[in-house]
């Protein structure tokens, strides 16, 4: 396991304080509690997901770097790799707990903070995910449990209606057989009329698949005016590039992708044939994301991006939350976190329903566009505030 922390600021303070951080075995002598000034991420680094990890890892670390700076008694980042495995990433939690780490985010996939989710609630230690959006990981009976984006249907929602201003007639889905893919082939077939469009063609494979040919031969791109994408992880691009090279994107106005579709490892892998691609995304021109964009270049010659930004939000969040309950007791960090009203980076604002959802979300979708020499990804479209 890796502790993250701002070592120049720690020891910076620690000169001036004397204080001490809690470290391995150690009370905190700031907080009168055994429990760590620390927040735990069971983030993948290793597997499919690992690129979106890493991610993930770069905006908490920009984050932790700002709430330091602003703090006498510095809070660590720990970190260790859960693999995008629920047992792993559960054994991983499990020893942060034990280790009296008082609070969890980092999570990426569903099935992953479906798993974080039922241990916190019965360790009853707060855990946050950012990223994760199958609406099984929250309900009314869970009290430790949040979601600082939307969930599924929240986000689906917001598609739908994207596609509806667009006017698209009809869409063809390529999904990921995982939970995400899964609810957004249900959700599109029992909600598209609704919106004025229909769903002409529907596929599920596995998310190691590099070979999606067979799959856009089953097309039939006349009948179909858009094609939805809810397939993440390391061949995404892959599936853009066949994409491509099918004739798909000549053939329909409208590509979209989720999340992933707007991060620097996708514009990395595609280059300029990421140009006209949607995704659901952040709002990367707000004062605070340009602010933590320029922080996140300099430390790891990347921008922020649709994944790296919401960690940083859920780190700012958790520390906020510490702060206002002057207690690294998990009970008065989770009831501050519960009370919260927070205005994201992201794009959105964050406060949570008695479920732990976020009830002020609000859908973004970007495109990345040419300017000049460089190729950005820009906000298109933003929804009313979408209930879960």
């Amino acid at each position: 396991m890796r502790t993250r922390t701002n070592r120049r600021v720690y020891l910076k303070r620690a000169a001036v304080t004397g204080a001490l951080v809690s470290v391995a075995g150690c009370t905190n002598p700031l907080s009168g509690t055994s429990y760590k000034a620390a927040i735990g991420l069971p983030t993948p680094q290793s597997g499919p997901l690992a690129p979106s990890g890493t991610a993930g890892l770069r905006g908490a670390e920009v984050a932790i770097e700002e709430v330091n700076a602003e703090r006498d008694d510095p809070i660590e980042l720990v970190d260790q790799d859960g693999q995008a495995s629920p047992e792993e990433a559960r054994s991983v939690v499990q020893t942060m707990i034990d280790d009296d780490i008082p609070v969890i985010t980092g999570t990426f996939s569903s099935d992953v903070s479906n798993a974080v989710s039922e241990l916190a609630e019965q360790e009853q230690v707060p855990f946050m995910t950012a990223i994760s959006v199958d609406p099984g990981i929250t309900s009314d009976q869970d009290d430790y449990t949040f979601r600082l984006t939307g969930d599924t249907n929240q986000k689906l929602t917001g598609v739908a209606q994207f596609l509806q201003s667009q006017d698209v007639g009809s869409i063809g889905i390529i999904g990921a057989d995982y939970s995400m893919g899964r609810s957004a082939v249900e959700f599109m077939n029992g909600n598209a009329s609704e919106y004025g469009f229909s769903v002409e063609h529907e596929a599920l494979v596995p998310i190691s698949t590099n070979n999606f040919v067979p799959e856009f031969r089953n097309v039939d791109t006349e009948a179909t005016d858009a094609m939805f994408f809810p397939f993440p992880g390391g061949n995404g691009p892959t599936l853009i590039e066949q994409a491509r090279s099918q004739g798909v994107f000549d053939q329909v106005d409208l590509v979209i992708g989720h999340d992933s579709y707007g991060t620097e490892m996708y514009k990395s892998a595609l280059g300029e044939d990421i140009s006209g691609i949607h995704n659901w995304g952040v709002d990367l021109s707000n004062d605070r994301a340009t602010s933590a964009t320029e922080t996140m270049q300099e430390k790891f010659d990347v921008p922020m991006d649709a994944l790296s930004l919401p960690n940083y939000d859920a780190v700012h969040m958790i520390a906020e939350a510490m702060e206002s309950a002057d207690s690294l007791e998990p009970q008065a960090i989770r009831d501050e976190l519960a009370g919260m009203s927070y205005s994201a980076a992201s794009g959105w604002d964050v406060s949570f329903s008695e479920a732990g959802d976020n009830k002020e979300y609000r859908m973004l979708v970007n495109e990345w566009v040419q300017q000049g020499d460089s190729i950005r990804n820009e906000v298109q479209f933003t929804s009313d505030v979408i209930s879960p």
